[in-house]
């Protein structure tokens, strides 16, 4: 059943399987269920029980065989329905099931010594296990208790109410094939709610996820739109000089640089949440791409007052998605500028392996070797991820793998900065390919 927390009496709705909690007793979601059908159940068992009644009394008239043990099922069965409506009922109601199956075997054999009739008797045991197993969420202990009930209450029967028939044997062996059928019915069962209630609770944790993940990534926007307005307003003022005006457009430049690819990371990564990142390959010049990465983001190093250095050897033409391919470097080269306060980050490219290999090193803090294993690791459960920057690093990876390749960060010589590293596997357009006519 579910985790065990306390029942408050009220009807209020819960999760699947989730209880509510007071300072009396367990009651889950699933017992409130269990309680409504059986309810409906004991309704409609009063009604058939009358009709029953009411047609033997029509046919075979007032004095009929077993008429007197059917009329005790019917009070039986109007107590638990009674019974059912009390908060008493609810505290031991899997009890009272299981009392009320008892009474009810032990009436079916009392009529059965009645009417000399062998088959309704062990019709109305052997429906016993399965009616349970197919209504009642109790779980699989109580059905096989249940098993146990309707297997020794038949064998009592048998024993002090023999009733002579050439298909005793067949009779047991259909009823220990409904007890295994209703046991298995009950496990599989159970083991559906309980794959239901995880998925519930998996869906739950991402929904506060992604709330997290909103606030989170609303923060790492506002404040940038806090500061671009700032920087207009100082742009404004009449009091501000030709090299503070300067100054000021550089920052606003790398404001809303950084922005875009803020913008740019968060909406992809709800994409890599439902593993929809898929690449589209397509033959490129990764040297062009390369230069104009370099371009950009020797801008934004200008901004911030580093020295960006490249070291490219040429590259050959190959197939790569040329959105991923430049989001993943332009991810990881605002990264190693974000952490550089001074100093260098150089971009180096080249051949490794039959692979392209991008590697990105800076001069910025040492890292210690836990944090280095989670850089290009999915933002925890809070939300947390070294700031924005760190949701680029998870999308670089992931656009990575996507494409074929793998990334990878270690320490810079002398355990000083940090190297993030990216490779492609090179993959050629075949010549047929590239000689097909439209």
């Amino acid at each position: 059943m579910a985790e065990g927390s306390k029942y408050n009496g009220s009807s209020e709705p819960t999760l699947l399987g989730r209880s509510r909690v007071t300072s009396e007793f367990n009651w889950t979601e699933d017992d409130e269920e269990s309680l409504r059908v059986l309810k409906l159940a004991g309704a409609l068992g009063i009604f058939m029980l009358l009709a029953y009644l009411a047609y033997d009394q029509q046919v075979l008239g007032k004095s009929a065989p077993g008429t007197d043990p059917h009329w005790l099922i019917l009070a039986a069965t109007c107590l638990l329905f009674g019974l059912s409506w009390t908060r008493s009922f609810k505290r031991r109601w899997k009890l009272w099931i299981l009392l009320y199956n008892l009474v009810l075997i032990a009436t079916l054999i009392l009529i059965s010594r009645e009417t000399g009739d062998p088959e309704s008797r062990f019709i109305a045991i052997m429906l016993c296990p399965l009616a349970t197993a197919a209504f009642v969420s109790w779980g699989t202990r109580w059905q096989f208790a249940m098993a146990a009930t309707a297997v020794l209450g038949y064998a009592a029967g048998e024993y002090y109410v023999p009733i002579e028939s050439p298909y005793r044997m067949y009779r047991w062996m259909g009823l220990g094939a409904a007890v295994i059928f209703a046991q298995y019915t009950s496990i599989f069962i159970e083991r559906y709610r309980r794959r239901l209630r995880k998925q519930v609770e998996d869906l739950e944790e991402a929904a506060r996820f992604r709330q997290t993940q909103i606030a989170t990534m609303a923060h790492d926007i506002r404040s940038p739109v806090a500061a671009l307005s700032g920087y207009v307003n100082l742009l404004e003022d009449v009091d501000t000089s030709p090299k503070e005006r300067t100054d000021l457009l550089g920052r606003i430049g790398s404001t809303a640089w950084n922005m875009d690819l803020v913008v740019s990371n968060v909406l992809d990564y709800y994409e890599a949440q439902d593993d929809d990142i898929v690449a589209s390959p397509a033959e490129l010049d990764p040297n062009q791409l390369l230069s104009e990465i370099a371009e950009d983001c020797g801008l934004q190093a200008r901004r911030r007052r580093l020295n960006l250095r490249i070291e490219i050897t040429r590259l050959p033409a190959c197939m790569l998605d040329s959105r991923h391919f430049q989001r993943i470097v332009r991810n990881i080269l605002a990264y190693a500028l974000g952490r550089t306060a001074t100093g260098d980050v150089t971009l180096r490219a080249g051949v490794r392996n039959e692979a392209i290999a991008i590697e990105v090193t800076d001069t910025g803090p040492t890292l210690s070797q836990e944090q280095l294993d989670a850089l290009f690791q999915r933002p925890n459960r809070n939300g947390n991820s070294s700031a924005a920057r760190g949701l680029g690093l998870y999308i670089a990876r992931r656009m990575a793998e996507a494409a074929g390749g793998r990334t990878h960060a270690r320490f810079a010589d002398g355990r000083r900065g940090l190297t993030l590293v990216v490779e492609f596997p090179i993959v050629v357009q075949p010549t047929n390919a590239k000689a097909r006519t439209p």
